[in-house]
C-alpha cells in the first residue's frame, strides 16, 4: 500500500486576517491573503521560498477567496495584480500560476445587476451604499465589493479559471453542483456553507434593497451587512484519508453545524465530531460562535487567525472553549498567531492572554503555541 501524502496546514501571520497554505504531498492550496501589508511582509516571501525549493514556477492547485472581507481578500488582490504587471511589462516569466480561484464576488452572491461576468453590481446601488454606510460594516460590504470585482478581473486578465468545480457558478451547497470536490487524488474539499438556501434569502434581500433604495440619499444600508457578512463565507472541510481540517472563514457557527449536518458528518444526538485541525471562525470573535458549537465540534488542534484588533481573539471565546473541553482526557492544542510576548500584536494583547491563560491552567492542561515575529505555525498530520 502506498503511504499517503503528507498533509499540513500552514499559518501565516496575516495581522488581523486569514492566510493559509495547505499542503497536500508536492499540491498547494492558497486560502485567503490577509489585508493590506501582508502579501509583501509575509505571504511572497513564503512563495519565494517554495519557488526557490522547487527551481520552477510555483503551481498552486486552488485559490480560495473564504470571502470578499478586506482581511482576506487584499493579499491576494496584491499578488493577482503584480502577476499581471510582470506579464503586462515583461518582467520575465510568470513566478506561479493556478488551477482554479474560487472567488463569490458579491454581484453573484446578491443576483445584482452585473457589470461584467456576474462580478460586479449597478453602480448606483454601490455609490448609495458607500454614501449611506456610516458604520464600519457597511463600509466594508462597500470596500468588498470593489475588491471582489478587482480580484474577479485580474483572474481573467491571468486566464484563471473562476469556480471552474462549480461550473463557474457559486461555490455553495445544494446549488446543483456536487457539494464535494476533489482538489487533487488523495485530497478533497467538502463545501459545508454557504448553503443555496441561505443565498436566495440574501439576494431576496438584496433585490428589495435595490428595489427600494435606488439613490444615495438611502439610509438602510447598514440593514444588509449582517446577511452579507455571515451568509457568504466559504466554508470546507477538507479531508485526506482519514485526516480533516475545518476552515470556516468568518461563517457563524449554526451555519457551520447546520452544514455539518446537512453533509452527514454530526447528528443532535451523540459523539461530538472530531477533527484534526479547525480554524476558528471571524478570528475568535465572540459573534460569530456559541456554547453549542464547541460542545459539538471538537478538534485535536485549534487555530486562531488574529492580532488582538476589534478584541480578537476574545476572551468570551476562549472561555467557551476551553469549558468545552473540561475533563476531556484528549489531548488539544491551541495555536495562535499573535501575543506570545509583549508588544507583540495590538497593544494590551500579549498581558490579556497570558492572564487567561495563567488562570485556566489551574483548571486544565493547556497546550498553547504562539507564533513569533517572523514565524508560522505549521500543523503537519
Amino acid at each position: 500500500m502506498n503511504n499517503p501524502a503528507t498533509l499540513s496546514l500552514e499559518v501565516l501571520r496575516a495581522e488581523h486576517g486569514d492566510c493559509l497554505l495547505l499542503h497536500h504531498g508536492d499540491d498547494l492550496v492558497l486560502v485567503d491573503g490577509g489585508p493590506s501589508g501582508v502579501y509583501d511582509a509575509t505571504l511572497k516571501p513564503r512563495l519565494q521560498e517554495l519557488m526557490a525549493a522547487r527551481q520552477e514556477p510555483l503551481f498552486i492547485q486552488m485559490v480560495m477567496v473564504s470571502h470578499i472581507d478586506d482581511d482576506h481578500i487584499i493579499g491576494l488582490i496584491d499578488m493577482f495584480d503584480e502577476a499581471v504587471d510582470r506579464r503586462d511589462n515583461h518582467l520575465g516569466p510568470a513566478e506561479w500560476r493556478t488551477g482554479e480561484l474560487w472567488l463569490n464576488a458579491f454581484g453573484a452572491l446578491t443576483g445584482a445587476s452585473r457589470t461584467s461576468e456576474g462580478t460586479g453590481v449597478n453602480a448606483s446601488a454601490i455609490e448609495a451604499l458607500v454614501a449611506t454606510a456610516p458604520g464600519k460594516q457597511s463600509q466594508a460590504v462597500a470596500a468588498g465589493i470593489k475588491s471582489g470585482i478587482a480580484l474577479h478581473e485580474d483572474a481573467i486578465a491571468l486566464n484563471v479559471d473562476r469556480n471552474l468545480s462549480f461550473g463557474g457558478g457559486l461555490v455553495q451547497r445544494g446549488g446543483g453542483a456536487a457539494d464535494t470536490v476533489e482538489v487533487v487524488p488523495g485530497l478533497t474539499f467538502t463545501v459545508l456553507a454557504p448553503a443555496e438556501k441561505q443565498l436566495a434569502k440574501l439576494r431576496a434581500k438584496w433585490a428589495e434593497w435595490e428595489r427600494t433604495h435606488p439613490r444615495p440619499a438611502a439610509k438602510e444600508a447598514a440593514n444588509l451587512d449582517r446577511s452579507v457578512f455571515n451568509l457568504s463565507s466559504i466554508v470546507v472541510l477538507a479531508r485526506s484519508g482519514q485526516r480533516t481540517m475545518l476552515l470556516t472563514g468568518d461563517a457563524r457557527s449554526d451555519d457551520i453545524v447546520d452544514g455539518l449536518k446537512d453533509a452527514g458528518l454530526l447528528t443532535d444526538e451523540g459523539p461530538p465530531l472530531i477533527l484534526d485541525v479547525l480554524k476558528l471562525p471571524h478570528h475568535g470573535s465572540i459573534r460569530n460562535v456559541d456554547e453549542h458549537f464547541f460542545a459539538r465540534v471538537h478538534a485535536r488542534n485549534y487555530v486562531i487567525s488574529a492580532n488582538g484588533r476589534d478584541g480578537n481573539p476574545e476572551d468570551d471565546t476562549l472561555a467557551l472553549l476551553c469549558d468545552a473541553r473540561l475533563g476531556d482526557r484528549a489531548p488539544w492544542t491551541l495555536w495562535m498567531t499573535y501575543g506570545g510576548e509583549d508588544a507583540d500584536g495590538k497593544l494590551g494583547l500579549h498581558t490579556r492572554l497570558d492572564a487567561f491563560f495563567t488562570a485556566r491552567k489551574t483548571k486544565q492542561q493547556l497546550d498553547v503555541r504562539f507564533a513569533k515575529p517572523g514565524e508560522r505555525h505549521t500543523i503537519t498530520l
